[in-house]
């Protein structure tokens, strides 16, 4: 009457993959690097847990993961991988194609992270080969950017979604090697559509684009410098956004003008300038206010040379104004778009000393 354990798969019989890296070869070809955990069973419940790093190259990455299956004992199974590294020239290339698979399987993890990297892959999930398995780390660290609201909420779920939505493009992780033993997140990469465009935006700025896109967590920590010559910094974070996001169409002309109106509520953290003098909020959150469109204008500026819409603005435009949608061609008519950004403070923290 009952089916029992028909679908056991023992762990001991498997090679789980936690790790993936994509990169474009001289020749053309598609290398993949893999870190891998094997796990041996020592009798009376106890294992063992190696960390294993394989490589395979062939001219598509079709066939890659037979070519891994041959290397180790037993069946590698890739579908929970926590991690998949596409090297930046690769990713110029496209990424649909390499993650169709990650899609596509009954059993993957659609949790699962991507993230563009500075130079190979292979030399990111390389790192650190001896320690406990790179990939979990990377995994932390991009859930952290994400928590910290300076890298964006995606997953192969909503990478696949995103590329089948015409009139929105990714950001995704950018990620480089800092020495042979150390990785860093170093901003976000901005994508051309599946392709990466070979702009990023630093940690600063991808902070402000995320208030901008009104993705703010918990909190968005960011620093500021409001007078270079007076050695005047703060150090804020942002704990409330109201993002009003407004377009307007000449359907004559078809030109789009794009206005985004930020109200942040935010905490001051460090204001080391004057400490002898109580602070001046109304012209300390106009010097903040002043600086942050300054930066929005630039981001917005970077975005357009990327020809990466983050902000949906196509997406908008093809469902509130259809006729003129297909007039456009987005490709090349999202670069002449009017962006104008504008960001209002209003400091409702201090901390202890006013």
């Amino acid at each position: 009457m009952l089916a029992g354990c028909w679908d056991q798969h023992h762990l001991v019989n498997k090679t789980f993959v936690n790790g993936i890296g994509y990169d474009l070869t001289e020749e053309g070809n598609v290398k993949v690097t893999v870190r891998t955990v094997n796990i041996k069973g020592k009798g009376g419940g106890q294992f063992d847990v190696e960390d294993i790093l394989l490589f395979a190259e062939q001219e598509m990455q079709i066939g890659l993961g037979t070519e891994i299956d041959s290397m180790v004992a037993g069946e590698v199974d890739f579908s929970q991988a926590h991690i998949i590294l596409i090297g930046d020239e690769m990713a110029k290339t496209g990424i649909n194609q390499l993650l169709e698979f990650y899609y596509r399987g009954k059993d993957a993890n659609i949790a699962k992270k991507v993230a563009i990297t500075k130079g190979t892959a292979e030399s990111v999930i390389s790192t650190e080969i001896e320690k406990s398995p790179i990939a979990f780390f990377i995994l932390q660290a991009i859930e952290g950017g994400e928590n910290a609201s300076y890298l964006p909420d995606e997953s192969i779920s909503s990478i696949w979604t995103k590329l089948l939505t015409q009139g929105r493009d990714l950001l995704l992780p950018y990620m480089e090697q800092v020495t042979p033993e150390k990785i860093r997140i170093a901003g976000v990469a901005l994508m051309d559509g599946d392709k990466f465009s070979g702009k990023t935006l630093t940690i600063e700025q991808s902070s402000l684009l995320l208030l901008m896109m009104d993705e703010l967590k918990k909190t968005s920590q960011m620093y500021l410098v409001l007078d270079e010559a007076k050695d005047e910094s703060i150090r804020i974070s942002t704990k409330k956004v109201k993002r009003k996001l407004d377009i307007q169409v000449d359907e004559k002309n078809g030109n789009v003008t794009a206005s985004i109106n930020l109200k942040l509520k935010i905490g001051v953290d460090s204001y080391p300038h004057n400490l002898y003098k109580n602070i001046n909020q109304n012209e300390l959150s106009q010097k903040i206010s002043r600086e942050l469109t300054k930066q929005a204008k630039e981001i917005t500026n970077i975005l357009q040379e990327a020809n990466c819409d983050p902000f949906g603005i196509g997406l908008r435009v093809s469902t509130t104004y259809p006729e003129t949608w297909e007039k456009l061609n987005w490709d090349k008519d999202f670069k002449n778009v009017t962006i104008k950004p504008n960001v209002e403070v209003e400091i409702i923290k201090t901390g202890s000393i006013y």
